[in-house]
C-alpha cells in the first residue's frame, strides 16, 4: 500500500503540472480575434464592430489566420444553432469564448411560436415536421428553465404486475440466471385502473425503473383485454425485475396535471403546454432541441485535438433518442463533446437544461473540466474517460432530470497501464437521483467533495461508487443520502466489484445508515473517517477481503453491525460509540471502546444442496447452457473457515438420471490471464466434489474428484480411499472444461460421475454427504459449498446433497 500512495501522490504532482501547463497557454495572448453576433453577417470580417453570424465562418477565419493562439469571441445573445459546432485538429490552440460584457447562450434548438389556445387551461403550437416524423424532442426550455413533462401519475409511480423472478448473479457473475425472453423485455401487464382509455400510443413513453437503471421505452400497442402494454423497443431488463415493480407514463395529454408542464403530440403534429400563472404565451420564450450535441471537439488516433479552450459561454437545449439509458444512462450524447484531445480546457461553461449529458468526454489526455455551472441535465453530468485529468471547482446539481439512473461524474480512466487518472475537486454537487461519482480503472483521486441529497431515486448505489483500482477518496462530506424501497440499499462511500488497493481516508458521513460498502474487493485501507448515524449503521464488506480498518470514529445510538468481519485483516485504533439505546429504543450510555463490534461465528449448513432429476442428460461441453441444467444455481460462497468467501462469485449446478450425477462448476474471474491450467490442487486452478460413497463390499468410503481448467480430471485418495478405487473412478468419469471470457471471464467445468461407480442408488429424498470446493489462483481464494474447519473433502464437517 505504501507503494500504491506514493504513485498517487506522484499521480497528484503530475496533474498540477499538467493543468500549469494548459492554464499557461490558455492565458497567453491571442495573435487573431474573430467576433460573432447573433445580429453578424458572415460577410464582415469579424471584427467587434462588424461581427461574423456564424461560428463556422469565425472557425473557418481562424484557421485562415497565421499560425499561433487564435480567438473566437460571442459577443452577447442567443444563439440558435441548427447543426453541431465542430472543432477538430485544425483548431489547435483556438480558445471560443463569451465576450466580457453580457451572456451568449448556444441553444442547440429552435424557437417555437405562433401559440394558440388549446382548450381553456393549455396552449399548443403546430410543427408539421411533429407530424411528418421527422422532427422529435425530449425536451422544451422555456425562459431559461427546463420544463417538465407531462407524467401519470402526477407524482411518484404506478405497480405494473409483470413478473420475472430470475436471480441475478451479479454484474462480474454473468448478469441473470438465464436470458429474458424476447416477450418479457417488450411487455408490461397493468393494473387497469392506472391507464386510461384514451391513451395514445403514439405519443405514450414508459419509464420502467430497474434497481440501478430504468428504460425509457415507446409504446407499440396497448391491449386493454389483457391489460398490456407492448413496448416499440426492448427494455433493458425485464419489468419486474429485482423484484421491481415501479413504472411511469410520460408524453400524454391526460398526464398534463399542473402548469409548466408539456408534451409532444405527434399524432396532430403540436406541442402542447399548459402556462405558469402570469405566463404571456405571446411574450414567453420556448426553444425545441434539434440536436443531440451543441458543441464537438474532435481528434483523430493520428491528430489529437490540442490546446482547445471553451470558456464563459451558456449552452442549452439538447434532446435524446427514445431507447434505453443502460447504467448510468450512459447511453446518450453531450451537449458538449470531446474526444481524443489533449491539453484541452473547459472552464465557466453554464450548461444546462439539456436533454442527455452535459459534457461527454473520451481519450482525454491532460484536460481540466473548471469552473462549470452543469444543471439540469437529462443525464449524467460529466462522462469521461482518459487519464491526468482535471475536474475541480464545478457546481453540479439536478442530474438524471429524464433519466434518473443518471450519474453526476462518471469517469474511466482507459489508458493501458495504471498510470493517472482523474482528479476530482467538485467541491458542491447536490439533488442527484442516483450516484454522484462513479469510478472505474485506475489512479483518481476524489478529494474535499460536499454531497447532499442524492439516490433520490435509485437503488443499489452511493455517493462515491465504482470498481476502482489504486484510487484515494479524500476529505469529501456526505449526507442526505436518501433509501428509497427495500432493494440493494444505499451507501456513502462504495466500492464494488473488483475494486483494490485503494485508499479511503479523512472522510465524513453523516446520516446513512451504511456508510461503507465493499462488495467484492481487496487490499482497501479505510482509515481516519468519521461516521455517524441517527440509529443502526452497518459496515460492510461482502465477498470482500484484506482490508484496514484503523482510526476511525463511529457514532451510532443503535447497533453497529459488521457484515463479513473476515474480510478485515487490520482492525486497530477505532473509536467507537454504540449502544445508546436499549430494547425500547430509549436512551442509555453509549458504550464507547476501541474493539470491533462482536459478530456471531457462522454455523455449519442445515439446508441440502437440491439435485434435480434431468430427463435429457446435459452435454458435457464446458459451456453450462442454462435450458440443460433446470435446478437453481449453488452459490459456492463459504471459506473452510465458514466465513463468507472473497472476490468474484463462484457458481455451481447439480443434477441426475439414473446412470450418472452431473456436476457443473462456473469459477468467474476479473482477469482470465490469470488463470492457471495446470494440475497442481491449491496451486492451479480447480474443483474439488467430495463425496460419500460405497465400496463394492459395503463399506463407506469418501471419493474426491477434482477437475482443472485444462481439462485435466483427477481422482485422489486424499480422504482414504483405496488407491485401486481412485483409479478406477478416474476411468468412468467424464469432465470438459473451458475458459470463456475476453478479461474478465472465468472458466467452466462439468462432470458425469456414474453412480455405478461411487456404489450409489439415488433415490428421491435420499441425503448423502457432500462438498464441492474451487480454488481460484487470481486472489488465492477457496471458495466452498460448506466451510469444513479443515480440508475441504472433510464431509463430515461438510454439508449434503438431497436427490429430488
Amino acid at each position: 500500500m505504501r507503494v500504491v500512495r506514493n504513485f498517487l501522490i506522484s499521480s497528484i504532482a503530475v496533474l498540477g503540472t499538467a493543468v500549469c501547463g494548459v492554464a499557461a497557454e490558455t492565458a497567453s495572448s491571442p495573435q487573431a480575434t474573430f467576433f460573432v453576433a447573433p445580429g453578424g453577417r458572415d460577410e464582415n470580417p469579424g471584427t467587434k464592430d462588424q461581427p461574423l453570424a456564424s461560428l463556422e465562418a469565425a472557425r473557418d477565419a481562424a484557421r485562415k489566420a497565421a499560425a499561433g493562439p487564435r480567438r473566437i469571441a460571442l459577443l452577447p445573445g442567443d444563439y440558435f444553432l441548427a447543426k453541431t459546432f465542430e472543432l477538430n485538429a485544425q483548431d489547435n490552440g483556438l480558445t471560443v469564448e463569451a465576450d466580457e460584457n453580457g451572456t451568449a447562450t448556444l441553444y442547440g434548438g429552435t424557437r417555437v411560436t405562433l401559440w394558440r389556445p388549446d382548450g381553456e387551461r393549455f396552449w399548443c403550437a403546430d410543427l408539421p415536421e411533429v407530424q411528418e416524423g421527422t422532427w422529435d424532442f425530449r425536451a422544451v426550455v422555456v425562459d431559461g428553465r427546463l420544463a417538465p413533462r407531462a407524467r401519470l401519475p402526477e407524482s411518484g409511480s404506478f405497480l405494473h404486475q409483470s413478473v420475472f423472478d430470475v436471480r441475478w448473479l451479479s454484474s462480474v457473475g454473468g448478469g441473470w440466471e438465464r436470458p429474458p425472453a424476447p416477450d418479457e423485455l417488450t411487455t408490461l401487464v397493468y393494473d387497469p385502473q392506472d391507464i386510461p382509455a384514451t391513451l395514445d400510443v403514439r405519443n405514450a413513453e414508459l419509464r420502467v425503473y430497474h434497481m440501478w437503471d430504468e428504460s425509457l421505452v415507446g409504446v407499440a400497442s396497448n391491449d386493454a383485454e389483457r391489460h398490456t402494454l407492448r413496448f416499440s423497443t426492448p427494455a433493458k431488463s425485464p419489468p419486474g425485475a429485482f423484484g421491481v415493480k415501479k413504472y411511469a407514463i410520460f408524453n400524454t395529454r391526460e398526464g398534463l396535471t399542473q402548469p409548466g408542464q408539456w408534451y409532444l403530440d405527434r399524432t396532430q403534429g403540436r406541442v402542447v403546454y399548459w402556462p405558469l400563472s402570469g405566463e404571456d404565451m405571446n411574450q414567453v420564450r420556448v426553444v425545441a432541441p434539434r440536436l443531440e450535441r451543441i458543441v464537438s471537439i474532435a481528434g483523430t488516433s493520428s491528430a489529437a485535438a490540442e490546446n482547445i479552450t471553451l470558456r464563459g459561454f451558456a449552452l442549452q437545449a439538447t434532446t435524446t433518442p427514445l431507447k434505453p439509458g443502460g447504467f448510468g444512462a450512459y447511453a446518450f450524447d453531450g451537449a458538449v463533446g470531446i474526444e481524443r484531445a489533449r491539453q484541452c480546457a473547459l472552464e465557466r461553461l453554464d450548461i444546462g437544461n439539456v436533454g442527455g449529458q452535459g459534457i461527454l468526454a473520451r481519450q482525454l489526455t491532460d484536460c481540466r473540466i473548471t469552473d462549470c455551472h452543469i444543471h439540469h441535465t437529462g443525464a449524467c453530468a460529466i462522462k469521461a474517460d482518459g487519464s491526468t485529468t482535471l475536474v475541480a471547482r464545478n457546481h453540479i446539481h439536478h442530474v438524471g432530470v429524464y433519466h434518473p439512473s443518471a450519474i453526476a461524474l462518471s469517469v474511466s480512466h482507459s489508458a493501458a497501464t495504471e498510470g493517472q487518472g482523474f482528479f476530482f475537486y467538485v467541491k458542491d454537487i447536490n439533488e442527484i437521483y442516483y450516484c454522484v461519482f462513479v469510478g472505474s480503472g485506475g489512479g483518481h483521486v476524489i478529494e474535499e467533495n460536499l454531497i447532499s441529497r442524492v439516490m433520490r431515486e435509485m437503488q443499489d448505489g452511493g455517493a462515491i461508487y465504482g470498481g476502482m483500482r489504486n484510487s484515494i477518496l479524500r476529505g469529501n462530506v456526505v449526507r442526505d443520502v436518501v433509501k428509497v424501497g427495500e432493494g440493494y440499499g444505499v451507501s456513502a462511500y462504495y466500492l464494488d466489484e473488483g475494486a483494490q488497493d485503494c485508499i479511503v481516508e479523512r472522510n465524513v458521513s453523516v446520516g446513512v445508515e451504511r456508510p461503507t460498502h465493499n462488495h467484492i474487493t481487496r487490499n482497501l485501507v479505510i482509515r481516519d473517517n468519521v461516521f455517524i448515524t441517527e440509529a443502526d449503521m452497518t459496515l460492510s464488506f461482502q465477498r470482500s477481503g484484506g482490508a484496514t480498518f484503523e482510526g476511525n470514529m463511529l457514532f451510532a445510538p443503535g447497533k453497529i453491525t459488521i457484515g463479513q468481519p473476515s474480510a478485515i485483516k487490520v482492525w486497530k485504533n477505532n473509536i467507537v460509540f454504540r449502544d445508546a439505546l436499549n430494547k425500547d429504543a430509549a436512551p442509555q450510555a453509549f458504550t464507547i471502546d476501541d474493539a470491533m463490534p462482536p459478530v456471531a461465528t457462522p454455523q455449519r449448513r442445515t439446508a441440502p444442496a437440491p439435485v434435480v432429476r434431468v430427463s435429457q442428460t446435459p452435454e458435457l461441453d464446458g459451456e453450462i447452457g442454462w435450458d440443460e441444467w433446470p435446478g437453481g444455481l449453488l452459490n459456492l460462497d463459504r471459506e473452510p473457515s465458514r466465513w463468507s468467501a472473497a472476490g468474484a462469485p463462484v457458481f455451481a449446478e447439480l443434477a441426475y438420471d439414473d446412470a450418472c450425477l452431473y456436476v457443473a462448476v462456473n469459477a468467474v474471474s476479473f482477469d482470465i490471464t490469470k488463470i492457471r491450467t495446470g494440475t497442481v490442487w491449491g496451486q492451479d486452478d480447480g474443483a474439488e466434489i467430495a463425496i460419500a460413497s460405497r465400496m463394492p463390499d459395503g463399506q463407506p468410503v469418501t471419493h474426491v474428484i477434482r477437475g482443472y481448467p485444462g481439462g485435466a480430471v483427477q481422482c485422489v485418495a486424499d480422504a482414504g480411499a483405496p488407491t485401486e478405487a481412485a483409479q478406477r473412478l478416474a476411468e468412468a468419469v467424464r469432465f470438459a472444461a473451458k475458459n470463456y471470457g475476453k478479461t474478465r471471464g472465468g472458466w467452466r467445468g462439468e462432470w458425469a460421475i456414474p453412480f455405478e461407480a461411487l456404489g450409489l442408488k439415488p433415490e428421491s429424498g435420499q441425503k448423502v454427504p457432500f462438498n464441492l470446493a474451487v480454488f481460484r489462483s487470481e486472489d488465492e481464494v477457496w471458495r466452498c459449498w460448506e466451510g469444513t474447519l479443515a480440508e475441504t473433502w472433510r464431509i463430515d464437517e461438510a454439508g449434503w446433497l438431497q436427490f429430488k
